[in-house]
């Protein structure tokens, strides 16, 4: 729906001045930050035909992004300046204004209050310049709720950054007790092989524990402060890596030394990235225990296998193989 909704905005706004596209984001900007966003995508910067949509583009940029994400990035909000500067140089009034709030708006958010103030009064200045050429009631009553809202948006703003800190807080419980999961479900499978391999006795225990006592008051932070106490062991400890190694090697024909063997130039993580697919970990495993995002993951395995393909080494077919498992 929100695809159709785009491409119908786009249409109908096709025949406008400029590029119509810059159009369609000022239009739903306000409403639809993301689909705004999702627009400003699609258009290349360096294809705008003036400086002026250039500088639109930048600015609409940085209003969506900020509705969305209630932040700036450092390139987005530099961008921002820069949009700043130029409607100072060639106006209009009206965007130079809306710029110099913003850009007062994202930098009290981020307690930066004294170049917030600069740029508000910049935003003032600018206000007063349009309020001499309208009529000054209405143009008061525009900065006033310009003011205003710069004050909700920043309450809000702090308000949804204080609700995904705790979702953040919440999402790195889950990460984690998901790959206690996945590591007790593999490490287990190791047991008659290797019956002293690290961690095993606790994570069943843990992992017990976990679906005994979810949604209640009995799920301690100290479970989750012992899971990661086991996470950490197999992101760091050498004898826990090794033990998990010689198990590979003992299901897989020795795959881990002969990998080593055909590249030796390796770096350790791409070692352990390679150890810890080929034993069938999870990629929120993986990315728990390499402290890297997904994305990272799946893209250094992906640069791993063009690399093992692109080898001369005879046991590439072998190297691969245990990837897919």
């Amino acid at each position: 729906m929100r695809f159709a909704y785009l491409v119908l905005l786009l249409l109908a706004f096709s025949c406008g001045r400029g590029d119509p596209a810059l159009h369609t984001a000022e239009r739903v900007v306000e409403d639809h930050p993301d689909s705004a966003l999702y627009i400003l995508d699609g258009i290349s910067r360096v294809d705008l035909k003036t400086d002026r949509e250039k500088a639109e583009y930048d600015y609409l940029s940085a209003e969506a992004f900020y509705r969305t994400y209630f932040f700036l990035d450092d390139p987005t909000e530099a961008a921002l300046e820069r949009a700043c500067f130029w409607f100072d140089e060639n106006g209009p009034a009206m965007e130079r204004m809306r710029a110099w709030e913003l850009m007062g708006t994202v930098q009290t958010a981020v307690g930066r209050y004294g170049s917030g103030m600069v740029s508000f009064r910049k935003a003032g200045a600018v206000a007063r310049e349009i309020e001499r050429s309208r009529n000054r009631i209405g143009m008061l009553a525009l900065l006033i709720l310009a003011v205003l809202s710069t004050l909700v948006l920043y309450s809000w703003a702090r308000k949804i950054q204080t609700e995904r800190l705790l979702e953040e807080k919440q999402a790195e419980n889950e990460r984690y007790m998901s790959a206690a999961e996945d590591l007790q479900s593999k490490l287990a499978a190791m047991k008659a092989d290797r019956p002293k391999i690290g961690g095993l006795d606790t994570l069943d225990r843990l992992c017990e524990q976990y679906y005994v006592f979810e949604g209640t008051s009995n799920l301690q932070p100290r479970i989750l402060g012992e899971v990661k106490s086991i996470v950490e062991g197999l992101r760091s400890d050498a004898k826990v890596q090794k033990n998990l190694e010689q198990a590979l090697d003992e299901r897989s024909g020795g795959v881990m030394k002969r990998l080593r063997a055909a590249f030796p130039k390796w770096k350790d993580e791409d070692f352990l990235l390679y150890l810890f697919t080929a034993s069938g970990f999870s990629a929120t495993t993986i990315s728990t225990l390499l402290e890297k995002d997904k994305p990272y993951v799946y893209n250094r395995l992906y640069r791993l296998k063009e690399r093992i393909k692109a080898s001369s080494s005879p046991d590439s077919g072998d190297f691969l193989a245990c990837l897919e498992k």
